[in-house]
C-alpha cells in the first residue's frame, strides 16, 4: 500500500502545467492545428478499432502537434 502511495505522488507531482511554444505560430494558429490533430486522432482511433479511447487520441494529438506542425511542449516556469 505504502509503494502505491509513493508512486501516486511521484506521478502527481510529475505532471506540471506544460505549455505549447513555437517560433513563429501564435494562439489561433494553435488552436487551428489542434483542431486538426484532433480530427486525425480520432480517426486513426477509429481505424485501430478503439474508438474513443482517450489515451490514444491524447498521445495522438500530442505527436501530431509536436512533429506534423512543430509545436514544442515547455512545463510552465521554465
Amino acid at each position: 500500500m505504502k509503494n502505491i502511495i509513493l508512486v501516486l505522488i511521484f506521478l502527481l507531482c510529475s505532471c506540471a502545467p506544460t505549455v505549447m511554444i513555437h517560433p513563429s505560430k501564435d494562439a489561433s494558429d494553435f488552436e487551428r492545428d489542434k483542431y486538426r490533430c484532433e480530427r486525425l486522432a480520432v480517426q486513426s482511433a477509429a481505424n485501430w478499432g478503439i474508438p474513443g479511447n482517450p489515451f490514444y487520441i491524447a498521445l495522438e494529438i500530442r505527436k501530431c502537434l509536436r512533429l506534423e506542425c512543430g509545436w514544442e511542449f515547455q512545463k510552465k516556469g521554465e
